[in-house]
């Protein structure tokens, strides 16, 4: 059984430092450079905020390290969602010095992926909204992006609001992914990030509402169904969708629809 997440009493100070983006990146973004003690220097935060207050904040979580784009861009398809599904959201997509399964790595301390996300980039990013009233956080991802969102609510259902996935890894019984035991450092490590563990543990934290939608089918079909029906098994109110079929990367495919539903997610949270 994996233990739960320690909570750091305080987070680490975000930095002031920010650069505005060029009209050749990231429409309206802002680039914010994080000095953080849990990774290896150069990673940072790229923002878009909305013309509109803000009303909720979503974490777009990578699947690669650094600013790799074999897979594209978060922000990239992100700009390119219909004006409704993006009023109000103040989208983050932050980086990551190795393969970001956020995790913390069992004995480095530049390797804490999930201290490195939750005690530097949601400051940094909460911070980079001034003196307003704190919105909602959710979480977004594909993939091992996938995988960490729903660890992180598991782990953090008091930080983060809701989880909406596409096409999650390692939610059926497979052996990992030889980058998450590269990031994990340990057998023991690994199996405290093991997501359908974690689900397992916390499962008493998601019950109350459903704050999870798992959208399908890519590439790990047998991924999705598997996580339907442990999700299912443990009670854990969700909603599971198969209607965005879509290349395994970051696309407006699957983005659209992962983002209406976290919109209806949030609501009726409200």
């Amino acid at each position: 059984m994996p233990s739960p997440p320690s909570v750091p009493e305080r987070p680490a100070s975000p930095p002031r430092r920010t650069h505005r983006l060029d009209a050749t990146t990231r429409p309206a973004g802002t680039r914010i450079p994080l000095e953080s003690p849990f990774q290896r220097p150069g990673t940072q935060v790229t923002m878009i905020l909305p013309k509109q207050p803000v009303q909720r904040i979503v974490l777009a979580l990578p699947v690669e390290k650094g600013n790799g784009q074999k897979y594209g861009h978060s922000l990239d398809e992100i700009a390119r969602l219909p004006a409704h599904l993006r009023e109000g959201t103040a989208f983050a997509a932050p980086t990551f010095s190795e393969s970001p399964w956020l995790v913390n790595h069992a004995t480095r301390a530049d390797g804490r992926q999930e201290d490195h996300l939750v005690r530097v980039v949601v400051p940094t990013v909460l911070a980079a909204l001034g003196g307003q009233a704190r919105p909602p956080l959710h979480l977004l991802g594909f993939s091992k992006g996938g995988f960490a969102a729903l660890n992180l609510l598991s782990r953090h259902p008091g930080l983060f609001a809701v989880a909406s996935v596409w096409d999650p890894s390692l939610l059926s019984e497979r052996p990992p992914h030889p980058q998450l035991v590269d990031v994990a450092g340990s057998t023991a490590r690994l199996d405290e990030y093991d997501v359908r563990q974690n689900l397992r543990h916390h499962a008493h934290a998601l019950r109350g509402a459903r704050r999870i939608a798992l959208g399908g089918v890519g590439t790990l079909e047998a991924d999705w169904i598997a996580g339907h029906q442990l999700l299912g098994n443990l009670e854990i109110p969700h909603h599971a969708y198969r209607d965005a079929p879509a290349e395994h990367r970051w696309d407006v495919a699957w983005l659209a629809p992962a983002m209406g539903h976290l919109l209806a997610l949030e609501a009726r949270l409200r």
